[in-house]
């Protein structure tokens, strides 16, 4: 544990946080899109900012933090909002509130029963632990989900392993139907909200969620108290909106929640569902699943980790769900502060963590706030100093993210035109800390600066830097996912930025308005995820007990905002995105392939013929992207070189740069789901958190769906084209100078 640091200690200090320090009388360090002559002050800001983060203050604002449940809309969610401001205004920012009224649910009265074989209430509150007092909150709302509705139901229960669509298809072709029946899926794979739409769609009466011990419980470590995985009674709250086909106030679909905004009567809503639903823990799942008898589940990975066989059903098992939720138009606060730039003041780099929990939220969001608060201080010691930013920018601490991206989807509506014109990039950092490990998701313009300042930062503990680690991570999984060519050259491992999809607030910011973005985490064993047990005890005695990774997270905040803020040329380098682009169209050709065999090998062909797309025209406009984007990488590396330029000249070059991922926004937005406009990433519609890379071609090939392709695959090559045009105009900028 670093303590006790000293003005006499600073100097070792940075050199220990930063992994390449010019040395006294030398020439400061290269940093990506910063002229030398900007080099000694950036470097001198940066020393000083990373001198700020401490894991000493890091313990303390977690445990201000989680002192209280703190859901979206409630009085104490409110006060925390009150507590970033004013330490964001301590700090140099200028910050304000930003309200919106949105519509939010809370429970007002839940129960559950099993019927049959043998009456008995099952519980839907979680159990105390003597070791950790907060366990025994009586604050914390019952089991419930956001977004989910009220009413009753009773029936037969069918088991449909993860809720999948393929799951709830592998059932159906077995002749067995979920209409009138409630339904019981365990958490994982794919979004709960399209677990409750996929039930919804073929006429379930409910649905009941349990986290299974094989995903998140015993079989995956030791339990809490004495482990970090999830005890029996522990239950996962979270909202049941279809997140896939949009996210946001479900009343205000594509425009800001505000006082005069036309909002759509509940009854007519399409985004959230209309049966109710309720998450239970694995203890009280257990119970239901030994009641249930019927055909032997269809395939092994529908076994769970539960010491029993588990059956589909029906019957014996009855169930009886009652669930009356609260609903009404809430108040919801996102705080924004405000650095303004010294050269570019009207365009905007945009930090994002969001602070509303389902209970205590120690990891889910509140060690990113904790980590966010930190940056913030660093940040304002750095401009004390004397550095300053080149652009604007702006800290933003969402609300309501935990209902479906709530309060940062309101503000992206609020502000689209104005966010399209000035906004740079967006960084998200949602949970930082469930362990020491780095993981990174974001658009590929981006993975050059991540690796440069992930290169620049020390692990705390493993004496290698975190972007070291973070590749040795990296290739040991392409190792064994990435095919063996065994004709031609082999491939090289070269480290990428997973895709982003949806689950947090980067959500507006990429696939609805085209801006730059990246999210990021320290990883680690976490099996409490929104139950009251994510607390203060969760984390000190497992996730980071000396919180040297929430002060690491900080200082990578906070270094990707200095450098994406205040670079000369902004940090964005397009060929590692024809490089993933490329390997995703690969990925894409073997999907359409493993169709076209599973057509084959079915006892029952398939309603319509897989596709046999082809893949020329794709192929043909990424290689004219890659040529566009390496004369661009090459014209603005020689421009660093060169040195200072006209302060018009460098806005010109910027925004053209910055526009490039305009372009892959397709006005009409994604087939079925118009809010989704980015035509290379948005996530997937059967999945709702994971990444479909062209989505709509994706969703073609899984629907066999040849119309669909074309009319998706004009939108790509449209995008691409337009891309390409960006391109080269802002290479030609660059390279007239």
């Amino acid at each position: 544990m670093i303590t006790g640091y000293s003005r006499a200690s600073l100097p070792l200090l940075t050199a220990l946080l930063l992994g390449s320090v010019s040395a006294a009388g030398t020439e400061p360090r290269q940093r990506l899109g910063f002229f030398q002559a900007s080099a000694p002050v950036q470097e001198r800001g940066e020393e000083t900012f990373l001198a700020v983060p401490t894991p000493e203050q890091s313990e303390k604002w977690l445990l201000q933090l989680t002192e209280e449940p703190h859901v979206a809309g409630t009085p104490n969610d409110e006060s925390l909002a009150k507590l970033v401001r004013d330490r964001l205004k301590e700090y140099g920012f200028e910050s304000s509130i930003v309200s919106y009224a949105v519509l939010l649910n809370y429970p007002k009265h839940v129960s559950l029963k099993l019927l049959e074989p043998a009456a008995q209430e099952l519980s839907l509150v979680e159990p105390g632990y003597p070791r950790d007092k907060d366990s025994y909150s009586r604050d914390a709302f019952p089991a419930f989900h956001g977004y989910g509705a009220s009413g009753k139901a009773s029936g037969q229960v069918i088991y449909v392993n993860y809720g999948t669509d393929e799951d709830f298809k592998s059932i159906e072709e077995k002749g067995i139907s979920v209409k009138g029946r409630i339904v019981l899926v365990r958490y994982g794979k794919v979004f709960r909200g399209l677990k409750v739409y996929e039930a919804q769609k073929r006429g379930a009466s409910g649905v009941i969620i349990y986290s299974d011990p094989a995903d998140d419980g015993y079989m995956k470590g030791d339990i809490y108290p004495d482990g970090p995985m999830r005890p029996p009674g522990s239950l996962q709250r979270g909202s049941v909106q279809f997140l896939s086909h949009g996210p946001g106030d479900p009343q205000t679909p594509g425009y800001a929640s505000k006082p005069s905004a036309h909002r759509i009567p509940r009854e007519k809503l399409e985004g959230i569902p209309r049966i109710p639903s309720l998450p239970v823990s694995y203890g009280e799942a257990e119970k239901i699943l030994r009641a249930l008898a019927g055909q032997r589940v269809p395939e092994d990975d529908w076994q769970g980790g539960l010491p029993l066989a588990y059956h589909v059903g029906p019957g014996p098992a009855k169930l009886e769900m009652d669930v009356e939720m609260d609903y009404a138009v809430r108040p919801i606060w996102n705080v924004l502060g405000l650095l303004r730039g010294s050269a570019e003041p009207d365009r905007w780099v945009i930090l994002g963590n969001h602070r509303d929990a389902w209970v205590y939220g120690a990891v889910d969001p509140n060690s990113g706030t904790a980590s966010f608060l930190e940056t913030a201080r660093g940040l304002g010691a750095a401009v004390k100093a004397g550095w300053k930013p080149r652009r604007s920018v702006i800290l933003a601490s969402w609300d309501a993210e935990e209902y479906g991206l709530v309060g940062s989807t309101e503000w992206g509506e609020d502000l689209g035109a104005e966010l399209s014109r000035k906004a740079v990039g967006y960084v998200n950092l949602d949970s930082s800390v469930t362990g020491p490990d780095l993981q990174v998701d974001g658009v590929p313009a981006l993975r050059n600066l991540l690796m440069e300042v992930a290169d620049d930062l020390q692990d705390p503990v493993r004496g290698k830097s975190v972007g070291a680690l973070w590749r040795s991570s990296l290739r040991k999984q392409w190792n064994k996912d990435e095919p063996i060519c065994l004709e031609g050259a082999e491939k090289v491992f070269e480290p990428a930025l997973g895709p982003l999809g949806s689950g947090s607030d980067y959500t507006v910011f990429l696939d609805h308005l085209g801006i730059a973005s990246l999210n990021f985490g320290f990883s680690g064993s976490y099996g409490v995820y929104h139950s009251a047990l994510d607390d203060f005890f969760w984390m000190k005695s497992f996730g980071d007990p000396e919180f040297l990774y929430h002060a690491v997270a900080a200082r990578l905040f906070g270094l990707l905002a200095m450098r994406l803020g205040g670079a000369d040329l902004v940090p964005l380098r397009y060929l590692p995105y024809a490089a993933e682009l490329e390997r995703q169209a690969d990925n894409l050709g073997r999907m359409a392939v493993m169709e076209r065999r599973k057509a084959v090998g079915a006892e029952k062909p398939p309603e319509k013929p897989p596709l046999n797309p082809d893949f020329k025209p794709l192929r043909a406009a990424l290689a004219a992207f890659r040529a566009s984007a390496g004369a661009l990488d090459g014209a603005l590396d020689a421009l660093q070189g060169r040195g200072e330029l006209p302060a018009a000249s460098l806005s010109r070059i910027n925004d053209a740069v910055v526009a490039v991922e305009r372009k892959f926004l397709a006005e009409e937005g994604l087939s079925g789901r118009p809010w989704f406009r980015h035509v290379l990433y948005a996530p997937g519609l059967t999945t709702g958190y994971a990444s479909w890379p062209f989505p709509g071609l994706t969703q073609a090939v899984k629907e066999h769906d040849p119309a669909l392709w074309e009319k998706e695959a004009k939108k790509v090559l449209a995008g691409l084209k337009a891309a390409n045009a960006a391109l080269d105009e802002a290479a030609r900028l660059a390279r007239q100078e």
